[in-house]
């Protein structure tokens, strides 16, 4: 007998899962849902600017576990859609002293052109990938005589009007914020899924950490990720970087410089370098906007704050080498405390929730990973009719708990386990005006960028706005 499984979620922990569980024992008819475009990936997403499809999310990742590397980064070094990226290439920049690049020996890894066939390898292991779709409402339509719910059907709202989606055995929400705890709270009455909805109450903001420790429920932070065309062939002495005392500015990749060691750069980005920039977690939640409709006002603002940042870091001339640029709010960047579970698995819904949060140390891949195949484990068990086995019964009973994160450097990128990367240093309390139209709302808070972003002067200042004002960028 088949049994049916959606995955609600395309980022790397619902794809992971959707690979583990078509490598395991059971029978099993995998559907991932998710609301990408051109592919799933979540934050391993990328987006295309002068010809070029460019990471905007996660820039690599880092492996210290011997089930992450085994069961997930050695088949995808095989299928040749990632790579490994030397220390001598990523590093740290402080502003003022320059860069220094790590020499730790860890492993890093990156996308062979990007991280988008890296999701594209991974959607080829589910029997079924639906996109772009939302699922907006989840209820039980079965029950077993024990009172289990043992069918779900999915749609896209819970109203009259809504498209039905289909009929499963069980349900993963593999993404999080107020969407995802939306739809968990859809399942009502004898149909609740109280654990897994319970798992998934959410609020945004990077706060302090004591602040963040008294929390009961996930904390996200948000990150501006701006992608830059620079007229001019550039070379910074780096492919990426953590930025320390850069503030607004926490990441930069030479994505131009990156490709060369992957795939070969776009023709049409000849004669230019294209360069990702990433906020600080603090700087996103002063400048919070509207994810899914930020305005060309505070796009360009945010543009023009991150590369006047990088300017000071490395001591050059660039916002008027801008031929163009897209800037992409990460509303739901990264999780700032951690659940300690590996999963969190409901045998008496069939449901689950899986995700970076579902961790101990720093929200990170392997983090995701780790908790997609130990759901995958418990689930395999599950749909095969074998006993569980000590360590999955373990899952199905555990319970979260949040905490901060118990190992490894916490950066606005999340953590990089195995490396000695900086941690970003702790946020100021939350502004009394939470959606950053208040203060600092308008180009960072004063002395960090400018209310234009360049040096604290006025956006009138800079020629590049007046070209984006004359509509040439």
């Amino acid at each position: 007998m088949t049994s049916r499984v959606a995955i609600v979620g395309g980022g790397v922990a619902g794809l992971s899962l959707a690979s583990f569980l078509s490598r395991g024992s059971a029978n099993v008819h995998v559907t991932v849902f998710d609301t990408g475009e051109r592919a799933c990936g979540g934050r391993l997403s990328s987006k295309s600017i002068d010809g070029v499809d460019v990471d905007h999310g996660a820039q690599y990742f880092t492996s210290t576990s011997q089930v992450f590397r085994e069961e997930f980064v050695k088949p995808l070094l095989e299928a040749h859609v990632v790579d490994t990226w030397s220390d001598a290439a990523v590093g740290v920049l402080r502003s003022g002293e320059g860069f220094e690049a790590f020499k730790d020996g860890a492993d890093r890894y990156v996308g062979v052109g990007g991280f988008r066939a890296l999701a594209e390898h991974l959607e080829g292991y589910a029997d079924d990938v639906r996109r772009p779709q939302w699922v907006g409402a989840m209820s039980a339509s079965r029950f077993d005589t024990n009172g289990r719910i043992t069918e779900w059907r999915l749609a896209t709202s819970d109203n009259d009007r809504a498209k039905q989606l289909g009929v499963f055995d069980f349900v993963v929400i593999a993404h999080n914020g107020k969407c995802a705890h939306r739809l968990a709270s859809t399942a009502k009455g004898d149909g609740a899924c109280h654990k897994v909805r319970n798992s998934l109450k959410c609020v945004f903001g990077v706060k302090p950490n004591d602040e963040i420790a008294a929390e009961n429920r996930l904390v996200l932070s948000s990150i501006w990720s701006v992608m830059v065309v620079l007229e001019g062939d550039f070379d910074f002495g780096f492919e990426g970087a953590h930025v320390v005392d850069g503030e607004p500015l926490s990441w930069v990749s030479n994505i131009s410089a990156k490709r060369k060691a992957g795939a070969s750069a776009s023709s049409s980005s000849a004669g230019k370098t294209c360069v990702v920039l990433q906020s600080t977690a603090e700087y996103a939640r002063d400048n919070k906007v509207p994810q899914e409709a930020v305005p060309k006002e505070k796009a360009r603002e945010v543009m023009e704050s991150l590369v006047a940042a990088l300017e000071r870091c490395t001591n050059r001339t660039l916002l008027d080498k801008v031929v163009d640029f897209k800037s992409q709010l990460w509303g739901a960047a990264n999780p700032l405390n951690v659940a300690n579970v590996d999963a969190v698995l409901d045998f008496d819904t069939n449901t689950a929730a899986i995700g970076d949060w579902c961790s101990t140390g720093p929200a990170c891949v392997e983090s995701a990973v780790l908790s997609a195949h130990a759901l995958a484990t418990a689930l395999d068990e599950h749909f095969s009719g074998a006993t569980l086995s000590a360590k999955s019964r373990a899952l199905a009973s555990a319970r979260v708990k949040w905490s901060l994160p118990r190992n490894g450097a916490n950066t606005s990128q999340g953590g990089f386990p195995g490396t000695n990367v900086p941690s970003t240093r702790e946020a100021s309390p939350m502004p009394p005006n939470r959606s950053g139209r208040g203060r600092g709302g308008r180009g960072g808070r004063g002395g960090r960028g400018g209310r234009g972003g360049r040096r604290g002067g006025s956006k009138a200042a800079s020629p590049t706005m007046a070209k984006l004002e004359a509509g040439k960028i």
